[in-house]
């Protein structure tokens, strides 16, 4: 037990250590790459930092445990909804963007949408999963075309070749593996504690499994609001959860279908795009992501958590 608390303890050290690591040098890359940093974010930070939620719940499922598997999956993405986004904006109210407003909420929105429609005969098949990353591939294509376009157009501006920072792109990546290990110490030395207390396997996937693999998303979302980078923060949080939704669901059904649980499609997948429905009000509406609205989010992730332990369900009959 006392090693488990030291490698807990030294995992969450590992991650805003990463953490620093990789924000320090999303700017320099983007300058490097000609694009914005929310271009960074998506395309490359939000993938990496998905890898434990992958990892996780293929191995869970591999292991013969599909609802801690799927509990993971649905868990991490409402965490980064509703707590991580809520504690970002708690911390400093958010501006958001065009893009973010258009593009990557909607994206998120129909990810979590899709996600249920699959589930709702009790299994995520071999052709849900292929049909989940093939609808991940138009987004991906669309933030390349952006990113092209921006390399475009600064390149056109500016006639100054700019060298490719090869020991900034180490310590990147030195960040990102980091963060990996960080978060999977963090979920695994978390889930001996919790089978200490009798948990079940879904309610170790919901929340140990899901709040362990949201930390490097926790940890890259703050970090950028404490370096005032609005877009990151939020770019992050939704194209994770994109990611997540589509390309990890997919790739982990195509190795071996989900079993889904009736408790996850009467009350946590219904959650979670109500969650998002609400996030995208917020951020369209004013243009900023405010103190007042941070504590909903917030609040509805405690709602989430107290329905784990006390079976709280919403019939869709």
């Amino acid at each position: 037990m006392v090693l488990s608390i030291l490698f807990f303890v030294l995992g969450i050290a590992l991650l805003w250590v990463g953490t620093e690591l990789v924000l320090r040098r999303v700017p320099i890359l983007a300058s490097w790459l000609r694009v914005s940093p929310l271009v960074v974010t998506v395309l490359l930070v939000a993938v990496m930092t998905s890898l434990p939620e992958f990892c996780v719940s293929l191995f869970a499922s591999l292991r013969g445990q599909p609802s801690a598997a799927v509990g993971n999956i649905v868990g991490s993405n409402f965490v980064t909804l509703t707590f991580v986004a809520g504690v970002c904006a708690l911390w400093r109210p958010i501006e958001v963007g065009p893009t973010l407003r258009t593009r990557e909420s909607s994206w998120m929105i129909m990810a979590a949408a899709l996600l249920l429609i699959f589930a709702m005969d009790g299994v995520i098949s071999r052709i849900d999963g292929l049909i989940l990353l093939v609808a991940y591939f138009p987004y991906f294509l669309g933030t390349l075309d952006d990113a092209r376009r921006q390399r475009n157009r600064e390149t056109k501006n500016s006639t100054t070749p700019v060298k490719m920072p090869w020991l900034e792109v180490i310590i990147f990546a030195t960040g990102l593996g980091m963060i990996v290990l960080g978060s999977n110490w963090v979920v695994e030395n978390g889930t001996k504690l919790a089978r200490m207390f009798g948990m079940s396997d879904l309610l170790i996937g919901v929340t140990f499994y899901a709040f362990g693999t949201s930390l490097p998303e926790l940890a890259i979302a703050l970090g950028a609001v404490l370096k005032n980078q609005a877009n990151v923060t939020l770019g992050e949080i939704y194209a994770s959860n994109i990611f997540t939704g589509l390309a990890v669901v997919g790739a982990l059904c195509l190795v071996k279908p989900l079993i889904v649980e009736p408790i996850i499609l009467q009350r946590d997948l219904p959650m979670l795009i109500v969650a998002g429905v609400l996030l995208q009000m917020f951020v369209t509406t004013g243009r900023r992501f405010v103190r007042f609205e941070a504590l909903v989010m917030i609040g509805i992730y405690i709602l989430f958590l107290a329905a784990q332990f006390m079976g709280f369900s919403i019939s869709l009959d």
